[in-house]
């Protein structure tokens, strides 16, 4: 057990964060993207085009190197959008955790001589 003086304070932040994230539910690692479609009814001002079109929410992700994309309703927006933004502070938080290992190595390495 390591005692909590001995943990820096921003490595004990991210560390509580990150459990309180993998605590909630959701986390996709994706991005959102807004386009404009023409929905194909035959009286719908999205024929006109350009700002005429609907606005429609997507998600991309890549899966062994191919996009994928999925439509998202905008009633799931919302959700969505915290699940990709809770998977984007997981790996802001792993980032400061790593560096503060990597500080921690380098100081050790320098002390004894290396």
């Amino acid at each position: 057990m390591v005692i909590r003086n001995t943990i820096p304070e921003k490595e004990r932040y991210a560390l509580s964060r990150l459990r309180q994230i993998l605590n909630e539910s959701g986390l996709m690692r994706a991005y959102l993207y807004v386009t404009r479609i023409t929905c194909g009814k035959k009286g719908c001002r999205c024929r006109l085009g350009g700002r005429n079109r609907h606005i429609a929410w997507y998600i991309m992700q890549s899966n062994k190197g191919k996009p994928q994309r999925k439509y998202i309703p905008f009633n799931r927006l919302d959700e969505v959008r915290q699940w990709v933004r809770r998977y984007n502070e997981v790996i802001k938080l792993l980032e400061q955790i790593s560096e503060e290992y990597w500080k921690r190595l380098i100081q050790r390495t320098n002390k004894r001589g290396r």
